[in-house]
């Protein structure tokens, strides 16, 4: 068994399997304002979690309430987050893009959760008032990587 200590209050774990060149990952939502990408060493032996290493903690508005976090695969993929500042984060996982951030805004109160369809076509966001907004695209292609 392995543990980590990454930060306050965990409130969302996300499995990011290896793709793009990068190791498999988790995305962990922290109420210490950051959400962590933490690598995922197996073996020898084969198959057998090794280490576990944050390689990167991104900022996210985030100290109260319990946010989650999603992955998109689209392009070199990106860690989507929910945030107590009404906004919608996105950042790029893709190597050499510096952990670069976007951002959705349309809900009037913090956003709580976030999630993609099985197609990753469509992003859902959901705020603390109940309200879910579905965001259409074909991919991120207009963000930077």
């Amino acid at each position: 068994m392995r543990q980590r200590r990454i930060g306050k209050g965990v409130t969302c774990l996300v499995f990011v399997p290896a793709a793009h060149g990068q190791p498999p990952c988790l995305l962990v939502n922290t109420s210490d304002s950051s959400a962590s990408i933490i690598d995922c060493t197996y073996g020898p032996p084969p198959g057998v979690l090794t280490n576990l290493a944050v390689r990167h903690r991104v900022r996210v508005a985030h100290a109260l309430l319990p946010l989650k976090c999603c992955y998109s695969p689209s392009s070199q993929g990106y860690l989507i987050s929910a945030s107590e500042d009404k906004e919608v984060y996105i950042y790029s996982l893709a190597k050499g893009a510096n952990y670069k951030m976007s951002y959705l805004k349309h809900h009037q109160v913090p956003v709580v959760a976030v999630a993609t369809n099985h197609q990753d076509t469509l992003l859902a966001s959901a705020d603390s008032l109940g309200r879910v907004v579905l965001w259409r695209r074909m991919d991120f292609s207009h963000l930077p990587d």
